[in-house]
């Protein structure tokens, strides 16, 4: 049984995939397995994934002849998952080749982790990407994790194929974390680890600002309990009403005014 399963969704990726793929055979840690689930690609990516499964067994195929979507994707990689861990790693990004290793170190340090990522890098530049650290707080306003991070299979939640236009990964964190019993522990490592490709294809950046509200909305609704555990209203505590009051007399631009639109701009 391996120690890591790497579930890599394939669909029309087929100029990156390569590379990719390469990346998780370079990793210095070398208990792996990597399911690769081509997902009805009509670009050769099957024709790729069979050669590099010719040449290292631990890349495994699974062909679904038509597209299931990421979501279907991803869940069928953990079904058919046997390692301890769980990567999940888009098909057009790479890992550091010391990923693996220092995640498990790190499991390994602190067992009680329930989540481990590094700093990432936009592919292409030599700039991090400045991912705020991980708080829930943050991570309710804001998706602050990629879906590369580690977890244990143990812990795993499926995705969710309702959204399928964008925040797919925001909400499996989120689901990931309501599963928990306890808070949840989450490590960045202090190096590298995940480069991100930027991608004009992105599901996302074809989303109109009132689709991806509403997709928030969905989000907000789904996980309504998680942010009341965490979040009050703000403009139903003392603190912000006690602003209102000072600014009542003043203009609908007033900084009362702002202050509203700010604090109800993510609960709209």
């Amino acid at each position: 049984m391996p120690k890591v399963s790497v579930i890599i969704p394939s669909y029309n990726l087929g100029n990156y995939l390569p590379q990719t793929l390469r990346s998780v055979m370079d990793q210095t840690f070398a208990d792996w397995e990597c399911l690769v689930v081509e997902n009805g690609s009509t670009d050769g990516s099957l024709a790729i994934v069979n050669e590099f499964c010719a040449s290292d067994e631990r890349i495994i195929p699974v062909v679904y002849t038509e597209n299931q979507g990421v979501a279907a994707a991803r869940n069928r990689g953990l079904e058919l998952a046997e390692g301890e861990f769980i990567l999940f790693l888009d098909a057009d990004d790479l890992l550091s080749p010391h990923y693996m290793e220092a995640a498990m170190a790190a499991f390994k340090l602190d067992p009680s982790l329930d989540l481990v990522y590094g700093k990432a890098q936009r592919f292409g530049t030599q700039t991090s990407w400045d991912l705020p650290a991980f708080s829930m707080d943050t991570m309710l306003s804001s998706n602050c994790l990629y879906v590369s991070c580690f977890f244990r299979r143990s812990a795993a939640v499926s995705f969710d194929p309702a959204f399928k236009t964008g925040y797919e990964d925001w909400d499996y964190w989120l689901t990931f974390f309501e599963h928990l019993d306890h808070e949840p522990k989450v490590l960045r490592l202090p190096s590298v680890c995940f480069y991100y490709r930027t991608r004009r294809h992105s599901r996302n950046s074809a989303v109109t600002d009132q689709a991806l509200k509403g997709i928030r909305h969905a989000l907000w609704e789904k996980h309504k309990a998680l942010y009341a555990k965490y979040f009050c209203d703000p403009c139903q505590t003392v603190e912000y009403k006690r602003m209102e009051r000072s600014f009542q007399k003043a203009s609908r631009w007033s900084l009362a005014w702002k202050l509203r639109v700010f604090f109800r701009k993510f609960f709209a």
